[in-house]
């Protein structure tokens, strides 16, 4: 049973994020799939880019939080509203974080709909 939800199409880490006032085109700087530092603990300042879709209509909550590999939750967003509509099948969710990672592993970022976990994408520090 698929639940009538919007979907997550892409998820980027990111060390900058601008969007041109204009175009209102991203330019994504930095991108990266994890972090190699030379020792821990890492403190990491980077923005995630989200973007949804929704062929429906409704309003939803969505927020994000990171666990790392022992499912443990690290840090979490802020819960962001999102309106879809005939007009607007598609939106995008930025967000910065301030992470303080304490060794090597997989982190885990889970992307959340009205509570419910629609999908996760991973990081990895070595």
């Amino acid at each position: 049973m698929e639940l009538n939800l919007p979907k997550s199409t892409s998820f980027l880490c990111c060390n900058n994020i601008q969007q041109d006032v204009l175009s209102k085109n991203y330019e994504l700087r930095g991108v990266f799939q994890g972090f190699s530092p030379p020792g821990y603990p890492f403190g990491a300042e980077f923005m995630t880019f989200t973007r949804f879709f929704h062929e429906g209509g409704g309003e939803f909550q969505i927020d994000i939080s990171l666990f790392n590999e022992k499912g443990e939750k690290v840090s979490d967003s802020q819960p962001r509203k999102l309106l879809f509509g005939p007009e607007a099948s598609m939106h995008d969710l930025i967000t910065a974080w301030r992470i303080l990672f304490q060794g090597p592993g997989v982190h885990i970022f889970k992307v959340f709909c009205n509570n419910l976990n629609v999908s996760e994408y991973r990081i990895f520090c070595r």
